[in-house]
């Protein structure tokens, strides 16, 4: 039981500190046609980006967790085709990456907020 305390108190001193990032949900209207018989449908949607954003940053950036409260984050992060922006809680852009996937934005960002 002492060895499994003490463990506990040393990972959590030398594990890496944790940005909170708020990330701005940007949701998109989608309307698909399909074919059916004698005729066509349609069906209307919404795609929520957080939600991959946050997955993808959970696989491959330590660095960060996320909130869903804007007032608690450390970070505040927009996606947004062409480029994101990562600004502080005062609105002030601190980072602004060109990559044009997802991958490649989690990992200049993460870049970016582990050298914080």
């Amino acid at each position: 039981m002492r060895i499994a305390l003490f463990l506990l108190v040393f990972l959590g001193q030398n594990a890496p500190p944790r940005h909170i990032v708020f990330v701005v949900d940007k949701i998109t209207q989608s309307v698909e046609a399909h074919n059916v018989p004698f005729g066509s449908a349609a069906s209307a949607g919404e795609h929520h980006s957080a939600p991959v954003v946050m997955a993808e940053f959970s696989k491959k950036c330590s660095a960060v967790s996320f909130t869903q409260d804007r007032s608690m984050a450390d970070f505040v992060l927009q996606t947004q085709p062409g480029g994101t922006i990562l600004s502080d809680s005062k609105g002030n852009v601190l980072y602004v990456s060109p990559a044009k996937n997802l991958g490649n934005m989690v990992k200049d960002v993460c870049k970016f907020v582990a050298s914080r």
